[in-house]
């Protein structure tokens, strides 16, 4: 109990020779020697620390230490919906669990100053000041709290004023923190504060530099991902510096020199006054550079280039300095258009075909039908047949279509794929044109073995055999098992379309013969009027 009193007596004096006892005295200086081996100690950490976390906790421990505070914590600024809340950073002398239940730290009456920046709050018994416990619902301390009777709170702010948030620092017994220690841990909490105002600046300049170098990468690899080259023309001196993928898109590799003259020497002959005109134009009156253009490369080879740029650092006399931007190459775009062109003329080529097509089987139907029933039936199975084809070359892009996928598209049509057998050696590839006029002829042949032939009876079934020989396809279609077969009384479309109509298409030669067994139809046709 002396003891603690005489502890007691030391610290309520702000000078250590104050009438003391040589004992007191002597435990006074040794109090005072550590205080300030520990300012210092503490000092010197917090400035070489790179780490906010680091530096507060640094600061709460010696701070503790200094004063002789059972606790301490570090409450920074934090914006809520509702308002500014404080939320617990850093805590020395108890578990975080101590405030974990507890709600956030508002600007109440009491922490109000040094949340404002106002001043520092020393007092003897917290409870006893007027400010404590004027809000509900607790009236004070809640349930469970740390028990506080001295207390040290005292803000952390910037010079600037900025409140970065406050140190507090408590204890269970009354009259535990003096002027000296009030001193002390201000002069800390200024160290701390510019500390930590340096290591955020540091690490926004660190993360402002990481974005820039970020966004370079970032910049680097869309320009490479799309394949564009970055480029900088000197108006003065012609002086040309291009990206190594600029220079790939000249034929050049990134060691290589590339200057200006050489890139005009690159363009085609055709397209250089152009480009010329272009750049002058964009140096004269500031004016967007945008210019498609061929070049020749070192290879021989020839490519589309596209580039772009702006004119930038206007000179004093109204002039441009300077001509940046990027090149892409769209030799693979420039190639698409063309095929597109050649597509949608083709296309219209074939539709006027298949209008055609469509004409000559409406007038060949009419005119051997004998009843507008019959003309219906048949034309619309006829057309059904040719979009079963068309369907066929349009998932082929037209490039054409194989012999044996044509027999199925049409036979399946008729449901008689399964009565139908095969017998070649090699599938055969047909041009578009082929494809249509053999689709028509099949659909011819099955439509007549289903009404009349082999496949109009159960166990019927048709023999397709093909052969290439001397470049001259020669198949044949021979029914099996059906009716007995007479020769009709007259040719009707079908038999024109495959005699006249597929032989004078393919520039071949088609027979059919009405064996009593089943109808055969023989064909020849040369492979050059087949194969695409």
């Amino acid at each position: 109990m002396a003891g603690v009193l005489a502890d007691s007596e030391a610290r309520d004096s702000d000078a250590p020779d104050a009438g003391l006892s040589p004992a007191a005295l002597e435990r006074a200086l040794a109090e005072e020697i550590r205080r300030s081996d520990t300012l210092a100690r503490v000092t010197e950490a917090v400035a070489s620390s790179t780490n906010i976390d680091t530096c507060v906790q640094v600061v709460i421990d010696g701070a503790r230490e200094i004063s002789g505070a059972a606790f301490g914590a570090f409450f920074y600024n934090q914006l809520e919906p509702d308002g500014e809340s404080y939320a617990l950073y850093r805590l020395s002398g108890a578990a975080p669990e101590a405030f974990a239940d507890f709600p956030r730290v508002r600007k109440t009456a009491l922490f109000a100053p040094t949340f404002e920046n106002t001043g520092v709050v020393r007092s003897d018994d917290i409870t006893q000041d007027p400010r404590y416990g004027l809000n509900a619902p607790r009236q004070g301390m809640p349930e469970g709290h740390l028990p506080v009777r001295s207390y040290l709170a005292l803000p952390v702010a910037t010079r600037r004023g900025e409140v970065l948030g406050g140190l507090f620092f408590g204890h269970p017994l009354p009259g535990r923190f003096t002027a000296r220690d009030e001193t002390l841990l201000v002069g800390l909490g200024g160290q701390v504060a510019a500390t930590i105002e340096s290591i955020r600046l540091t690490a926004g300049a660190m993360a402002e530099l990481t974005e820039r170098r970020r966004a370079e990468e970032r910049l680097k690899f869309a320009l490479d991902a799309g394949g564009m080259g970055s480029w900088d023309l000197d108006v003065a001196t012609h002086a040309y510096e291009a990206s190594d993928l600029c220079k790939r898109n000249y034929g050049r590799a990134p060691e290589e020199p590339f200057t200006f003259a050489d890139l005009i020497a690159t363009l085609h002959p055709d397209d250089r006054p152009r480009v010329l005109a272009a750049i002058d134009s964009a140096i004269r009156d500031g004016a967007d550079y945008d210019v498609e253009y061929r070049v020749v490369l070192p290879s021989g080879e020839l490519r589309w280039l596209h580039a772009r740029g702006r004119a930038a650092q206007t000179a004093d006399d109204g002039g441009a300095r300077r001509l940046a931007g990027v090149s892409l190459d769209i030799t693979d775009r420039k190639r698409a258009d063309e095929r597109q062109k050649l597509l949608v003329n083709e296309l219209n080529h074939r539709v006027k075909n298949s209008l055609a097509t469509v004409q000559s089987i409406a007038a060949q139907t009419l005119r051997s039908s004998a009843s507008p029933e019959f003309f219906r039936e048949a034309f619309e199975t006829r057309l059904i047949a040719l979009s079963q084809t068309h369907d066929l070359l349009t998932r082929e892009s037209w490039a054409g279509a194989s012999l044996r996928e044509v027999f199925d598209v049409e036979l399946r049509a008729m449901a008689g794929e399964d009565r139908v057998t095969f017998a070649y050696e090699a599938d055969v590839r047909l041009n578009p044109k082929a494809a249509v006029a053999l689709g028509m002829g099949i659909h011819e042949l099955a439509t007549n073995a289903v009404k009349y032939g082999a496949l109009s009876v159960p166990g019927g079934g048709v023999d397709v055999t093909w052969m290439v020989e001397e470049d001259i396809l020669r198949m044949v279609w021979a029914e099996r098992g059906g009716p007995p077969v007479t020769p009709p009384a007259r040719r009707g479309f079908g038999a024109r379309l495959l005699e006249r109509g597929l032989a004078a298409e393919l520039s071949g030669g088609v027979e059919l013969n009405y064996d009593a067994e089943g109808l055969v139809c023989q064909m020849a046709l040369p492979l050059r009027a087949l194969e695409p």
